[in-house]
């Protein structure tokens, strides 16, 4: 039989006293393994549903359709899950990158091929003249 330490000598003397005096002890719980990377998406996803609500106030202002894509860029998370892509900028002002976005939004579609629709419209106008 292994000597106890001082430690394990004290400890059992407690426990021996408390229960003497009518006390039950119970051995701690076997500690519990939490899978961080679930409790990271859980963390995330609240933060998530604040970057919305955010988002939502600007509603009246831009298309839904450009906060979508705005959103869908800015939440992308890490590998790990701990941090979105606007939470690791040294500096994100919501406001002035929905403007920033909206500008460049605007120059992609002034150059880039015309959607069906547009070449539909250029067609009806061509036939008409």
């Amino acid at each position: 039989m292994a000597r106890q330490s001082a430690l394990e000598k004290k400890l059992s003397d407690a426990v021996k006293l408390l229960e003497k005096n009518g006390y039950t002890v119970t051995p701690p719980a076997e500690p519990v393994s939490i899978d961080t990377t679930e409790l990271n998406k859980r963390k995330l996803w609240t933060r998530k549903q604040a970057f919305i609500e955010e988002l939502r106030k600007y509603q009246g202002t831009y298309s839904n359709d450009l906060l979508n894509d705005f959103f869908r860029y800015w939440a992308e998370s890490n590998r790990t899950f701990t941090k979105m892509r606007f939470e690791m900028q040294k500096t994100f002002q919501l406001d002035l990158r929905l403007k920033t976005w909206y500008n460049n939004d605007l120059k992609r579609k002034r150059y880039h091929t015309p959607t069906d629709q547009q070449r539909n419209e250029k067609l009806a106008d061509i036939l008409t003249t």
